[in-house]
């Protein structure tokens, strides 16, 4: 049992150590029943030198050593930022019982990486130029890995070779072998016996050696644990799903209007998608950020789109290859649609085409704005809010609402509720009331009683009672008769919801242009 144990420990520091996804730096290798003790250890070491390192016994940086220190020679004094010419890759900060002990990762592979230390998940960790986290480095008391990639990158930079040290005892009651050296090109271990030192065993038998990875000469690309070749996916540019023409969003191969690449399709080549490409980006508040004709992923990255059609978004294909990343290429091409017989809006023909400031088309964008100008203007002229501001826990439903991308039930449902939540459940009762004493205990006839002193000529009452009612009867609970009594009060077709929310967006704003004669 003890010799197949030595002989599986053999085989893994030959075959497998060093070519794994995770390198161990160090890592504990002692068993609970105690037949076994070693450990795992690791540093960088100068090219130059290679065959003498790897022809001489054991580790040549011991566990715990390498530090910066003090060199006294005679009289001499001099300051050393390593105490050997291997540059440890985990320093032990040990405190002689003070402090606990405990591991230090080598800095300056983790500030040359870019690492945020994740301590409360116990890892090192990245975002790829989409924002999606890769766990670097991981560690706990008895292991710290790092992924190959992205050593081998700090390798290059650094131009010096990585050994990784092992050393492990095996104790047991049988005869222990004989003594064996092995050398080879890249991996140098002692084996040897001797009386165990563990109450319970006779023998035991010792591996001690290092395995050498070289680094790669030092190029941008291998400097780099990411891929530096950009890749570009196809998207539809003539005909439609079926007959289709495709070209690259690569802008460095379309044409320009400075002459470049006359031959291929031009980069305000306009290209579409169906609407459903952004719910990725309503479905993810904190993420991402939806306005007129721009989609932003904070921190990474931004995208001009055209979101003022009705039945498609349109994007200029270099766009999609200059400003998004390729995964989110990808996301994209899944809802790409034929481009017979689309166009972009006038809205983005005017501002991308003529560079003309142009009002926006669509509901839910010419709704916002105006939500926002109006509460802005109301405030500076009355020092009140007639809407109140929504909490932060609630402002995504003003930041996601949107017309509907499809005739779906539940994207109804959660945009009427997104709209109730920024009107009707946030009228300042109190404000009102404040200026206009007033009877009335709900807020909606309590608004439409001040809309009519103010001599708006607006059904408030109708109009947002219905809107409530939709909400209650439909979103909050259970449907029933009296759901089917609210929706035909408000003309609401269940075949065409996208139309429907449409004209309750259409009312908001004309409820909004009502509002703004009080301003004036």
């Amino acid at each position: 049992m003890s010799k197949n144990k030595i002989s599986n420990f053999v085989s893994y520091c030959e075959n497998e150590l060093g070519n794994e996804t995770w390198i161990p730096l160090y890592k504990n290798l002692d068993s609970d029943d105690k037949t076994i003790d070693g450990s795992q250890y690791s540093c960088l070491a100068p090219i130059v030198g290679r065959e003498v390192y790897m022809d001489s016994y054991g580790w040549d940086l011991s566990y715990g050593s390498g530090s910066p220190s003090i060199i006294l020679c005679g009289d001499d004094v001099s300051y050393e930022e390593h105490t050997s010419e291997f540059l440890p890759l985990v320093f032990v900060r040990d405190f002689i019982g003070r402090k606990e002990k405990y591991n230090e990762i080598l800095q300056e592979l983790v500030l040359y990486l870019g690492l945020y230390n994740d301590t409360k998940n116990s890892k090192y960790i990245i975002d790829d130029d989409n924002g999606k986290e890769i766990e670097v480095i991981r560690y706990s008391k008895k292991e710290i890995v790092i992924r190959t990639s992205f050593l081998k990158a700090f390798m290059a930079a650094k131009q010096m070779n990585l050994l990784l040290f092992f050393e492990s005892s095996f104790h047991f009651n049988e005869e222990f072998d004989n003594e064996l050296i092995i050398k080879k090109n890249n991996i140098r271990y002692d084996k040897f016996s001797n009386d165990s030192y563990v109450k319970g065993y006779k023998n035991f038998t010792r591996v001690v050696g290092k395995k050498l990875i070289d680094c790669q000469k030092l190029t941008e690309k291998s400097a780099s644990p990411f891929s530096l070749e950009e890749e570009y996916e196809d998207f539809i540019i003539e005909g439609d799903e079926h007959d289709s023409k495709y070209h690259s969003c690569n802008p460095s191969i379309l044409a320009d209007y400075f002459g470049g690449n006359p031959d291929a399709p031009h980069y305000l080549t306009q290209i579409f998608f169906s609407k459903d490409v952004m719910q990725r980006y309503y479905n993810a508040s904190t993420e991402y950020e939806v306005s007129d004709s721009m989609i932003y992923k904070v921190g990474y990255w931004q995208l001009k789109i055209d979101n003022n059609s009705k039945d498609h978004v349109c994007v200029f294909l270099g766009d999609l290859g200059k400003s998004i990343p390729n995964s989110e290429q990808k996301y994209w091409k899944c809802f790409n649609i034929g481009a017979e017989n689309k166009e972009m809006s006038n809205t983005y023909f005017e501002r991308s085409m003529l560079g003309k400031w142009s009002n926006p088309e669509s509901p839910d964008l010419i709704f916002k704005g105006a939500f926002k100008r109006f509460q802005s203007e109301w405030f500076e002229r009355f020092g009140w809010y007639l809407f109140l501001p929504l909490t932060n826990s609630d402002l995504h439903c003003f930041n996601t609402l949107h017309c509907l991308t499809k005739n779906e039930q539940s994207e109804f449902d959660s945009q009427v509720l997104s709209l109730v939540k920024i009107t009707i459940d946030s009228i300042n009762v109190k404000g009102v009331k404040a200026v206009m004493p007033c009877d009335e205990s709900g807020s909606i006839k309590l608004f439409s009683a001040f809309l009519k002193s103010k001599g708006i000529n607006f059904d408030a009452a109708s109009f947002l009672g219905g809107l409530q009612g939709v909400r209650s009867t439909g979103v909050a609970h259970r449907r029933g008769s009296k759901y089917e009594k609210t929706i035909n009060r408000l003309n609401i077709d269940d075949s065409d919801l996208v139309f429907a929310f449409d004209k309750i967006l259409e009312q908001m704003i004309e409820l909004l242009n009502s509002l703004t004669k009080i301003l004036e």
